[in-house]
């Protein structure tokens, strides 16, 4: 398992997840490899096993945004079930291997094994009421209290604690964060720059390190 603060709950779900689906089929993608998009819809469901998948859903004018950083030990593509529009995109932000299976074979082990239709439909409520609350965000946070909660976020779900309090993780590209925020690379440019000038984050091409809890007061 990743390190990570996921709640019991939740990790209690993907351990019934894993235990009730078959082992199967993997591919090993390349670092920016897109896994499935508009030119190649999924009709599969995956499982990251290592690496990180990104998930980005396509806007009619082409641009993207981020939706999910899917760690190790996380399903996603459950859009193929659904005739889904604007289409998605998965893509490996760094090197992934995944499993994957056909949605025809999910939905008849789905028939066969209950619990599984269970853990599946309760991690998929909790990955609604994630995008409900980043929905809120975006209607009443400015674009700085946007990035401080994306990178609160990103640490707890892909960092490292350090002894000293820090929360170190991978490095994310200005222009991947001004695709989850919502906003230009720019602009996220700017707000980084300062946060690193208050001491809030440091950050190089090795990784982000947030300095214990002062980033939390940008949203006090």
């Amino acid at each position: 398992m990743a390190s990570n603060t996921t709640s019991p709950a939740l990790c209690t779900r993907i351990e019934d997840v894993l235990a009730h689906l078959p082992v199967s089929r993997t591919t090993e993608y390349g670092k920016g490899q897109a896994i499935y998009g508009p030119d190649r819809l999924s009709k599969s469901i995956y499982l990251v096993v290592t690496g990180k998948v990104g998930i980005s859903q396509i806007a009619e004018d082409g641009s993207e945004v981020l939706l999910e950083i899917v760690r190790p030990d996380e399903l996603f593509g459950e859009s193929a079930f659904l005739d889904v529009s604007p289409p998605e995109r998965a893509t490996a932000i760094e090197k992934a291997k995944v499993m994957t299976w056909a949605v025809s074979d999910m939905e008849d082990l789905v028939m066969k094994r209950p619990r599984l239709a269970v853990a599946l439909l309760q991690i998929l409520a909790l990955r609604n009421a994630e995008f409900t609350r980043r929905i809120e965000s975006f209607s009443i946070d400015t674009i700085e209290r946007r990035l401080a909660r994306s990178l609160i976020r990103f640490s707890e779900r892909l960092g490292t604690p350090g002894e000293d309090g820090s929360v170190r993780m991978m490095p994310l590209t200005h222009a991947l964060l001004s695709r989850y925020v919502g906003t230009s690379r720019e602009i996220i440019n700017h707000y980084m720059n300062r946060f690193r000038k208050q001491g809030y984050v440091s950050y190089s091409r090795r990784g982000i390190v947030l300095n214990g809890d002062t980033l939390r007061t940008v949203l006090d």
